[in-house]
Formats: C-alpha cells, sequence, structure tokens
C-alpha cells in the first residue's frame, strides 16, 4: 500500500503544479517583460554623455537611394515578373523611397528611382500591381495618380 499511496500522492502533486502553471499563464500574478525590448542605450559621439546627433537630411536622402538601387537590382535579377519576391522587393525599394521623399520632397535622384521602381512594377500586370499596391500601401495611391491605368470599360 505505501508505494500505490506514493505514486497516488505525487501524482496528485504533478496535477497541482500542471494546473498552477496553467493559470499563471492565462491570469499572471505580475506584468510579463517578455516581448518587449529594452531600450538601447545612447550612442555615444564624442565626449562622454553626449548623444549622437540625427543624421542630416542629406544622409537619409542618400541611404534611401543606395537601398532602394540596390533593392530594384536584386528585384530585376529575378527572372518571372509575377514573382512574390520580385514584387515585395520592388514595394519594399518604394517605401525607401518615400522616406527618402519625405526628406527631400523636391530630390530628383529619388524621382527618377521612384518613377523605375515604377516602372518595374507595371512590368507585372498593371491593375493587379495597382490594386495591390493600394492595399498594402494606401497612402501611397495619391503618388501612382498621375500614372495609374485607365478602367477597363469591360470591367464595369
Amino acid at each position: 500500500m505505501r508505494e500505490e499511496v506514493a505514486l497516488l500522492l505525487a501524482t496528485l502533486a504533478a496535477c497541482g503544479l500542471l494546473i498552477l502553471g496553467t493559470l499563471e499563464l492565462i491570469w499572471p500574478t505580475r506584468p510579463r517583460r517578455a516581448g518587449r525590448a529594452r531600450p538601447a542605450p545612447p550612442r555615444v559621439d564624442g565626449p562622454p554623455g553626449r548623444p549622437e546627433t540625427p543624421p542630416p537630411e542629406e544622409d537619409r536622402v542618400s541611404v534611401a537611394l543606395r537601398v532602394s538601387r540596390a533593392l530594384l537590382e536584386r528585384a530585376l535579377e529575378d527572372p518571372d515578373p509575377a514573382s512574390d519576391r520580385r514584387v515585395r522587393m520592388i514595394w519594399r525599394a518604394i517605401a525607401c523611397l518615400g522616406r527618402g521623399l519625405e526628406a527631400a520632397p523636391g530630390d530628383a535622384r529619388l524621382r527618377e528611382c521612384l518613377a523605375a521602381a515604377h516602372a518595374a512594377l507595371v512590368m507585372r500586370d498593371e491593375r493587379g500591381a495597382f490594386r495591390e499596391l493600394a492595399a498594402a500601401a494606401p497612402w501611397w495611391t495619391t503618388v501612382f495618380a498621375h500614372t495609374a491605368p485607365a478602367p477597363d470599360p469591360k470591367a464595369v
């Protein structure tokens, strides 16, 4: 009888711990810290204790231009013009160019690169690409409004 009682008590203790663990997951007793990123300490630029100054606008423009060109080159290397990877890279390039245009709205290099990204996107399927782009980034519909394809009278 002693062995059976010991097994019964061990089983009851294990079930109790399992129930307590499940309840802790459902109703935590203290707030969880997981999922929250710790704030990074400020980077020091120059003398100790001085935070780094934000990058100037020209740096944002040059970085946006360089990254978007690299993304476009990588996207155009894809032989399938309708692949999701290609379209996703073009969208990322467009988003990067948008951030650059926020810093320097009149920059002609960014506008030319945006036109190239738009042309690469249109090569796929004009109507489908515009619908997908409008769904993914509705704020960009005004950028492409002047080059949007005419509505198809058969589709109405």
